[in-house]
């Protein structure tokens, strides 16, 4: 977790952490990446593709991508803590947490909100120079790229699914209906190409097994 929240005791780090990562779309609080685990199954069928789906980027901070999650988590609980629909009514409304652990959140968050304002774009900017293939990927916003190079997935994803206002919705849930036919229960978007490419792949995979057999 983020240096910062030594000023708690780990009580109280693994609560909040606890209550920040419901907040966030990482489907829990361990690391992994869905590009990660397609790439690691395609290879178990000895499909090589000719391009990687899954990369280990280079995060801000230095460290694992699973390292900067936690620490990332911690930062969006701060940053988001004070707004409208925020953490602060939670944590006031816990009846869990004693008025004592109550006053040590509020302490820290209040000593720590200004770090992490504009921290997404400062993020963006750092993943950017430390990843010279995510140089040139165009996202609407920042959490965008962030949360791409933290789990892995290649610019073309992170482009894709960035491009929202471009993004064909209803041949995402086809290509996911194919893929389950294979086997592959698809659990983030693949742009166009990528899906095509895994696709024909599979489909030349099972040509191959069956004319060994």
């Amino acid at each position: 977790m983020n240096k910062d929240a030594n000023i708690l005791d780990k009580k109280l780090q693994m609560y909040i952490g606890s209550v920040a990562v419901r907040h966030m779309p990482f489907g829990g609080d361990k690391w992994d990446s869905s590009a990660k685990k397609l790439q690691e199954e395609l290879q178990m069928r000895g499909i090589k593709l000719p391009q990687k789906l899954f990369y280990e980027y280079k995060m801000p901070g230095g460290g694992t991508q699973g390292s900067f999650m936690n620490k990332f988590i911690m930062e969006r609980f701060i940053a988001n803590f004070f707004r409208t629909g925020g953490h602060a009514g939670e944590i006031l409304k816990d009846k869990k947490l004693t008025m004592r652990d109550k006053a040590k959140i509020f302490k820290y968050v209040w000593q720590n909100r200004s770090k992490y304002k504009d921290i997404l774009k400062q993020y963006e900017t750092e993943i950017r120079r430390l990843n010279p293939e995510l140089t040139n990927v165009r996202v609407n916003d920042s959490r965008s790229l962030v949360y791409g190079a933290m789990f892995g997935f290649a610019p073309a994803e992170i482009a894709y699914f960035a491009d929202t206002g471009h993004r064909d919705y209803a041949k995402e849930n086809t290509v996911s209906d194919t893929l389950k036919k294979y086997g592959i229960n698809l659990t983030y978007v693949l742009a166009p190409k990528t899906a095509e490419m895994i696709i024909n792949a599979l489909n030349q995979n099972i040509q191959n097994n069956s004319k060994e057999r």
